[in-house]
């Protein structure tokens, strides 16, 4: 048993040697207990308002005997039969009394409250799986970040309008509006991984592009292949953010990631500016690919699947469960049933709405109009730009965790409707053309990132709650995440232009 296995001091890695066979989702490495234990109980897949009654009623049913505590008998019932059902007993994470120790047992049973008090417990922690995720998208974020204050400069190299500038900005979020549905079919069909790993892949090469561009044409090819790379690897990112999620922790999983995003931005557009300035653009951009390329084969390494693998007949699914190739009425059948769930939602409708209005006027000013404002209007230089553009990620990395707590503690609109209202106020004072640089410029920039911060992820919280109510599994999840998301960069595209 697990007990004697762990006696004998074999490691892990001398186990999986002697278990060549075993299932690789039976590892703690690949699904830790904690997620293991939620999923197979399906407590993560409830609204937060339902959660205490689940317990509840997960209580009721391992407690077999009907005595009102669960006892060392009953728990080891639930390993054998629930958590790990097809898995041998010597890659048990714990043993069956390491179990009544975790659910907080003071004798050899759990009572009703204790076992309580552990669930929720464990429904409030982090995932493991999120902090190698977050380090990935730390660094995948870092390229962006240098590329910020040189896809200005080069623009005015080029003698490029605004318009034309805002077009070029627009191809990326149009990109991953087209490919949201390809993107999504390939997380469910292929895993959630390789999108992630590749997509990077084609992100390099398309800043290695960036590095030769001579005309408008070419800039925008670039772009074209930058926003196909991006749009596989955040759909694989996001999705298993999605799939790690509890029903307690559903803004705050996206915390971590967007904290490491915010500090890449803090540092990357001063370093990308100083770059610009010290090896040119092209080299820098070459400098970029290069450091795309290697975080993708890091990727490889350490990331690990999330996208569980379940059984269907060969008819209706290969690789997985998703739909095969011949599968299109099926597919679209199921693409039609997620949109009819998305336009029947009220809640849904109007946060995602919400968002692409956000996204519309905050997010593509951002990207568009205030690098315009500060170089033209403020007289930044491209050194001032990335300290400016460093600054407001600082800002908005202070305010991403408490932001994330708040939705998921005390409602989504207790973060969405303030963030809206002030991002709202804040873009009042950047049209204000009497309003004075110095107070401008702070003004402008803290508003937006702590705006930024507060709509964050409540959006995509507000549709892994929606997915919980209908009891969805990862792939139809995964479907209506493609909706919000393709509204919210639908938006982002429309107010670049």
């Amino acid at each position: 048993g697990a007990a004697a296995a762990a006696g004998s001091g074999r490691g892990v890695d001398e186990a999986k040697h002697e278990h060549r066979d075993v299932d690789p989702a039976c590892w703690d490495h690949i699904l830790p207990f904690e997620a293991r234990f939620l999923d197979m109980l399906e407590l993560n897949r409830i609204a937060p308002s339902e959660f205490d009654v689940a317990v509840g009623e997960v209580f009721d049913q391992i407690d077999t005997n009907k005595d009102g505590a669960i006892d060392r008998g009953e728990l080891e019932a639930l390993m054998r039969n629930r958590i790990y059902p097809h898995c041998p007993s010597c890659v048990w994470a714990v043993t069956p009394d390491d179990l009544l120790k975790k659910l907080g047992a003071d004798g050899q049973q759990v009572t009703r409250q204790q076992f309580g008090k552990a669930v929720e417990r464990m429904s409030d922690t982090l995932d493991r799986r999120v902090w190698p995720l977050a380090t990935s998208q730390f660094f995948s974020a870092l390229m962006f970040a240098l590329n910020q204050p040189l896809m200005p400069l080069l623009v005015k190299e080029l003698g490029i309008s605004m318009a034309q500038f805002g077009g070029t900005v627009a191809v990326m979020p149009l990109i991953r509006v087209a490919l949201a549905i390809p993107a999504t079919y390939a997380a469910n069909r292929y895993g959630r991984k390789p999108l992630t790993v590749e997509g990077q892949l084609v992100a390099a090469a398309g800043f290695t592009m960036s590095a030769f561009i001579a005309s408008p044409v070419q800039l925008v090819c670039s772009r074209l292949i930058i926003g196909a790379g991006t749009s596989f690897a955040g759909v694989g990112q996001q999705n298993m953010l999605g799939d790690i999620a509890t029903a307690r922790t559903r803004s705050r999983i996206f915390a971590p990631g967007s904290m490491r995003m915010n500090a890449a931005f803090a540092i990357g557009p001063a370093l990308g500016g100083w770059l610009a300035a010290t090896v040119g653009v092209q080299s820098a951009y070459l400098m970029i690919a290069g450091g795309m390329a290697a975080v993708s084969l890091r990727n490889r390494v350490i990331l690990t699947e999330t996208l569980r693998r379940v059984e269907a007949p060969p008819s209706t699914a290969e690789a997985g469960g998703e739909e095969g190739p011949l599968q299109l009425a099926s597919m679209a059948q199921r693409w039609v049933s997620s949109l009819r769930e998305f336009v029947n939602d009220p809640a849904l409708c109007a946060a995602t709405f919400a968002n692409a209005g956000f996204n519309f006027t905050t997010i593509s000013s951002k990207f568009v109009l205030l690098p315009m404002l500060a170089l033209d209007g403020w007289g930044l230089s491209a050194s001032g730009l990335g300290l400016l553009l460093g600054g407001m990620s600082v800002a908005q990395l202070l305010a991403a965790r408490p932001a994330a707590y708040i939705s998921d503690v005390y409602g989504r609109e207790v973060a969405l409707v303030p963030g809206l209202a002030l991002s709202a106020a804040t873009m009042a004072v950047a049209a204000s053309a009497g309003t004075p640089t110095e107070v401008a410029m702070p003004v402008v920039c803290s508003g937006l990132a702590i705006g930024h911060a507060l709509v964050g992820s409540v959006p995509y919280a507000i549709t892994l709650d929606a997915a919980a109510r209908r009891g969805h599994d990862q792939r139809a999840t995964s479907r209506l995440l493609a909706c919000s998301r393709g509204l919210g960069d639908l938006g982002m595209a429309a107010g670049c232009l």
